[in-house]
């Protein structure tokens, strides 16, 4: 429950093509935005309000010699005795290649306080991570490149990605695979009006469903199923 709200959904390992790393984002981190000033999602338990995720552009940086694009994203939810949650993120995102270079969370789970950064190299396959309350403050992993980040990946998805129906797409996240496909179109009744989406869903331990806005490749809605009932993450329109 935790990972999921925190990453939207769980990484699974499964076998097909790679997704490669030559893919850019057609308009570019800030124009996805659309001038708004934040992103904000609500989410829902089982059909009750639970909390919400709200995304925000911090603008572009040097970070060790590289320009990134910085986003914000800040979460609060609470879910019966299931989930007790508030975070503050930081995702930075190459600005020429859109793959993540770096990502920092401070986030308290049921009043204990946790600290973790993710570094990521992309050159070299390796993944960086240390956690303040964690027995091995730093780990290194290995990883098939490229390598993502699903919060980047899933609300910020590749706009350049031709999405055919029925394939498989394998997406390297740092512990682990996520497969992902693209079921088909499909209309989404969405704040009292009809949007065109693309259907997808992913597979493994664990399975969610995503509905992206058919033009910007926004997700509009998350659904996510556990054995204590239904979590949704639905985009919320000024």
């Amino acid at each position: 429950m935790k990972a999921f709200i925190i990453l939207v959904v769980a990484a699974f390992l499964m076998s097909s093509s790679v997704v490669g790393g030559d893919l850019a984002f057609a308009e570019g981190i800030k124009n996805r935005f659309q001038n708004k000033e934040k992103l904000v999602y609500d989410v829902y338990f089982n059909g009750i309000s639970a909390g919400y995720i709200e995304w925000e552009y911090l603008g572009r940086k040097e970070v060790d010699g590289i320009t990134v694009d910085v986003l914000s994203v800040n979460s609060d939810t609470n879910i019966l005795n299931l989930l007790d949650l508030d975070s503050e993120e930081k995702v930075f995102i190459n600005s020429e290649t859109s793959l993540p270079v770096r990502v920092e969370r401070d986030i308290v789970f049921f009043g204990k306080k946790e600290i973790i950064k993710e570094v990521y190299d992309q050159e070299k396959g390796q993944i960086k991570i240390t956690n303040s309350s964690s027995k091995k403050k730093e780990e290194i992993f290995a990883q098939d490149i490229p390598i993502y980040n699903i919060l980047q990946l899933l609300y910020f998805f590749p706009q350049d990605l031709a999405l055919e129906a029925g394939e498989w797409m394998i997406f390297n996240l740092p512990t682990q695979k996520m497969k992902i496909k693209m079921v088909k179109e499909r209309v989404l009744k969405f704040n009292g009006d009809k949007r065109d989406t693309y259907f997808l869903i992913g597979r493994g331990a664990k399975r969610f469903s995503l509905w992206l806005d058919k033009e910007e490749k926004i997700p509009l809605r998350l659904e996510f199923i556990s054995l204590a009932g239904k979590i949704t993450v639905v985009r919320k329109e000024d």
